[in-house]
């Protein structure tokens, strides 16, 4: 059995206030080509089909043109991520059940969670995992931050599990198997285009954790990568196209699973549609040969002069003009050595304690103490 997995479209992001639904739409088109191509049994998309749960016009059509392009070459495998409003989609899940799309939008009960769907090649067990809003479990009154994100993880890693057990007992009469989730796996390694706040130990399970499948297909993760701890095939299939410029030295694609005699074998197949994200820093006189070296790109450009620049963005653009990013490049740093001869321990405490009068609040002699024992062990 073969399956093509891909993840993380982020429909309707702006890079710097760029809009880049074009190039998503293009990118969106070469993977239906690909999917036509390499014919796959099932098409698993692993979440954030959008970028925004507030849902736009434009981007939700690209979606659902992208969605029915694929489903016309086999069925599809779909979950929800944490950019996606999970109440919206799961209005669309007649839609979307009537082109051949299974759509877990919801944590549902192991029973529910796992769908058997036919395909050319036989039965395909899937456990559809959509990712675990914290709000999902309540929390017991006087529960610290730190606790309730323990409970949490402990609770999202029980229901995966029995998620898990029912996918095995499926698994046994027969098929393939996979597991389908948009989720945190602690060790991944993440780029600068991840929502900080989800990226937390409140979502995090470890690969080891995960439940024994044919091959789990995972979103949330912009990279493309195995699974860290994972006992069986477990992939990031990554975006199809760079969100960041973090992501600016990454091959993106999909990836293909070939499923045989108890075997997993997972190659990439490269999206090549996406504009390459440079990063530039030099002086204003190099910026145009070295941005001339990457046609078709765009750019962050870090201007290195020795004093300000006047009007730098324009004159940057001038030269770049797919420049959507400029910022002036520090070219010294202050020494240690140097800010002690201007700033002394005895001016910051003066200064911390001066904070606290101007708030109202008198500096109490175990707040200085603590005060000084930060300065030192920072020092």
């Amino acid at each position: 059995m073969k399956l093509l997995h891909t993840a993380d479209w982020h429909l309707g992001k702006r890079l710097y206030g760029t809009d880049r639904l074009a190039e998503a739409r293009t990118a969106l088109a070469e993977i239906a080509e690909i999917a036509v191509d390499e014919a796959p049994d099932a098409i698993i998309v692993a979440g954030d089909l959008l970028d925004r749960r507030p849902v736009d016009e434009e981007p939700l059509g690209v979606c659902l043109d992208a969605l029915a392009a694929l489903a016309e070459v086999a069925p599809i495998l779909a979950v929800t991520g944490n950019h996606d409003d999970e109440a919206f989609w799961g209005h669309l899940g007649p839609w979307m059940a009537n082109r051949g799309i299974t759509l877990g939008h919801e944590l549902a009960s192991a029973r529910d969670a796992v769908h058997t769907i036919t395909t050319a090649a036989g039965p395909l067990h899937a456990a559809l995992v959509p990712w675990p809003a914290p709000g999902e479990l309540e929390q017991p009154a006087g529960v610290d931050s730190g606790g309730a994100r323990r409970r949490f993880s402990e609770w999202v890693t029980e229901q995966v599990t029995n998620i898990g057990r029912e996918l095995a007992r499926r698994r046994a009469e027969g098929g393939a198997s996979v597991l389908v989730g948009h989720l945190m796996i602690a060790g991944a390694r993440t780029g600068g285009g991840e929502r900080e706040l989800s990226l937390g130990p409140a979502s995090a399970l470890a690969g080891e954790d995960l439940p024994a499948a044919d091959y789990t297909a995972l979103g949330h993760i912009h990279l493309p990568q195995p699974v860290p701890g994972a006992t069986a095939e477990a992939y990031y299939s990554g975006s199809p196209i760079a969100l960041d410029f973090s992501e600016s030295a990454d091959t993106k694609g999909v990836l293909i699973a070939e499923i045989s005699d108890g075997a997993t074998e997972v190659r990439q197949v490269a999206v090549r549609s996406g504009r390459p994200l440079i990063r530039l820093r030099g002086s204003l006189d190099g910026l145009e040969a070295r941005a001339a070296e990457h046609p078709g790109a765009l750019f962050a450009c870090e201007v290195e002069s020795d004093g300000a620049e006047q009007d730098l963005a324009r004159r940057v653009r001038d030269l770049v003009p797919d420049a959507i990013r400029v910022e002036p490049a520090v070219s010294a740093l202050v020494t240690a050595e140097a800010a002690d001869e201007t700033t002394t321990d005895s001016d910051l405490a003066e200064l911390y304690a001066e904070w606290y009068a101007r708030e109202g609040r008198p500096l109490s002699d175990a707040q200085r103490d603590a005060f000084a024992l930060a300065r030192q062990a920072a020092s």
